[in-house]
């Protein structure tokens, strides 16, 4: 069964960076990640932050769209199937995507706008009531 955690902060405005640190936490442990964006935009304002992240915070990344996918371990899409990559969901829209019963892990984030949390609260209703134990990190 997919195993899901939230991580909740206070603080407005930290989603790509903790987005950045779950990332990388799990492709340190050569683990394979989907990150899971609203919009076009937002994936590629995504990958423009990972490369602008210091020399040796360096995180292997490619947009869905892009050739590099296939081999990438950490890949940046949005409403489309996430392909091969099934492991970490790393869900940053503000609704659960439908694919997301075939990965290990979910991770999804609650950070400070009041327009968050209320998608959040129901993002987390919906996978409880399916069943699916779900986890709270506070920060």
């Amino acid at each position: 069964m997919t195993e899901v955690l939230f991580y909740i902060s206070n603080t407005p405005g930290i989603r790509a960076s903790l987005a950045w640190r779950i990332a990388e936490k799990a492709w340190r442990q050569q683990r394979r990640v989907y990150i899971h964006t609203a919009s076009e935009q937002e994936a590629q304002a995504l990958d423009a932050l990972f490369w602008e992240q210091p020399a040796g915070a360096f995180l292997p990344h490619a947009l869905l769209s892009d050739d590099a996918a296939a081999g990438s371990p950490v890949v940046l899409g949005f409403g489309d199937d996430p392909g091969e990559h099934h492991d970490v969901l790393i869900n940053l829209a503000q609704t659960v995507p439908d694919f997301y019963s075939r990965f290990t892990r979910v991770a999804e984030m609650i950070c400070g706008e009041e327009n968050q949390r209320a998608s959040g609260r129901a993002r987390w209703k919906f996978y409880r009531d399916r069943g699916y134990p779900v986890q709270d990190h506070r920060l």
